[in-house]
């Protein structure tokens, strides 16, 4: 099977395991383990404040003198504000997606025309650490910040509309230690691999994800 179509697959599959929580009580353990998870991650001091939920599930979470703030109605339907913590707090940008417009049906696409079966037994590791590149590690497209953090290794993707991946995305792109983004890199690419190769795997638990660092 051609490699693009491998990757396509596992990208849909890595996107179910790990950042597809069902209702809004999974949804708010999945933040609340993401919020808990940046204290070790990131090394700070304290933890984020838990998040909240009025039907829509707000939270936020500081980088340097970053704010990132954020409201998921669903999990096509959300946004994510990046706010410098100046004495004027200047809203920098908002990642903002509407999930009534069209994009192209790369899920549907791929249901349609088989479930990955015919897969390839071997490679699956060189596979995964390629879709990783492209969901969280360095996205094709994607911005870099020039200020207030003027770091090129920082970059936030532009096509992400998924608002667990892109929080997940976030944590590590917004990581200042170099050794734990290596780390990291490592750690989920075993996971996912793991977990891909595990026929009997349903889901990745947020506590795999997020807390075993």
């Amino acid at each position: 099977m051609d490699d693009d179509i491998v990757r396509g697959y596992l990208w849909q599959q890595v996107i179910r395991l790990a950042f597809s929580p069902a209702g809004k009580k999974e949804q708010k353990k999945w933040l609340r383990m993401h919020s808990m998870s940046l204290k070790d991650f990131w090394e700070t001091d304290e933890y984020p404040p838990h998040p909240k939920s009025n039907g829509t599930i707000t939270g936020e979470f500081t980088s340097s003198n970053l704010l990132l703030d954020y409201s998921i109605s669903d999990n096509s339907n959300f946004a994510v504000r990046l706010v410098h913590l100046s004495n004027t707090k200047d809203l920098i940008w908002t990642h903002d997606v509407d999930s009534g417009y069209f994009a192209f049906p790369i899920k549907s696409i791929l249901s349609k025309y088989g479930k990955g079966k015919q897969l390839p037994k071997k490679g699956t590791s060189k596979h995964v650490e390629s879709v990783l590149d492209g969901l969280i590690f360095h996205p094709r497209v994607h911005q870099h910040v020039k200020s207030p953090l003027n770091n090129h290794e920082i970059r936030i993707g532009g096509g992400i509309d998924n608002p667990f991946l892109f929080l997940f995305h976030l944590r590590y792109q917004l990581c200042p230690i170099p050794e734990k983004r290596n780390n990291e890199k490592k750690r989920l690419t075993e996971l996912f691999t793991n977990a891909i190769k595990n026929k009997s795997k349903n889901i990745i638990t947020p506590n795999e994800l997020l807390m075993k660092t």
